[in-house]
């Protein structure tokens, strides 16, 4: 079975939890669709056991792009800041101090060989993974958000997304976030990291289109 996850944002125990009610096995793939760190504890854990596992491809989120833009080789002048803004905080201190140079260097090469978006067939449907919008641009494509009412950015192949909680395309702020359908469009972040008692981990099951929720 192929599955797809997004946003786990450091939430460790919900990941676990989600592996576990879908019967995660070897004969099965999962793809993550970026923003595995930040916010939540779990961030660098998560990472360690992606980078690990044969079975589970991971793609580039904005908070990725942030921990790279701060740690980076080719580090950007202010993204120190824009990443703690954004709950960097735990992810940093984690790899500047409780990681060696050597497990540091690791993750960081990793990151930085991550795809940003990814076109998948599963059966006879077309799927488009990206972690913020399709785009032609590389920065849209991580930092951009669906809007509710417009149309299919991809005609033929459906668009998988996160980044934006699905509440602010639903506007149902005060009930359990669930995956949201739009026109040719996806989003499957479900409010992990925040705060809010209403966050779920969502993952997508691409076979035959089943929801689960932790």
């Amino acid at each position: 079975m192929i599955y797809c996850m997004s946003d786990l944002h450091g939430e460790e125990g919900r990941f676990h939890a989600m592996l576990d009610k879908i019967q995660f096995s070897g004969r099965d793939t999962l793809y993550i669709i970026g923003d595995v760190i930040d916010r939540s504890p779990g961030g660098v854990a998560l990472l360690r056991e992606i980078m690990a596992a044969d079975n589970i491809h991971m793609l580039l989120g904005n908070h990725e792009q942030m921990c790279l833009d701060t740690l980076g080789p080719n580090s950007v002048y202010g993204s120190r800041a824009l990443w703690q803004q954004n709950g960097g905080s735990r992810t940093y201190r984690h790899l500047v101090y409780l990681c060696s140079p050597r497990e540091r260097w690791e993750i960081l090469k990793f990151l930085s060989g991550l795809p940003d978006h990814l076109d998948l067939n599963v059966g006879d449907r077309a799927f488009h993974l990206v972690h913020g919008m399709p785009s032609e641009d590389p920065y849209r494509r991580i930092w951009d958000r669906p809007e509710p009412d417009a149309p299919a950015p991809l005609p033929g192949r459906t668009a998988i997304v996160g980044h934006t909680p699905t509440c602010f395309l639903t506007g149902h702020m005060y009930d359990p976030l669930t995956i949201w359908h739009g026109d040719g469009i996806i989003d499957i972040d479900c409010g992990c990291g925040n705060p809010s008692e209403c966050r779920q981990l969502a993952c997508l099951r691409l076979d035959d289109m089943a929801e689960f929720y932790v």
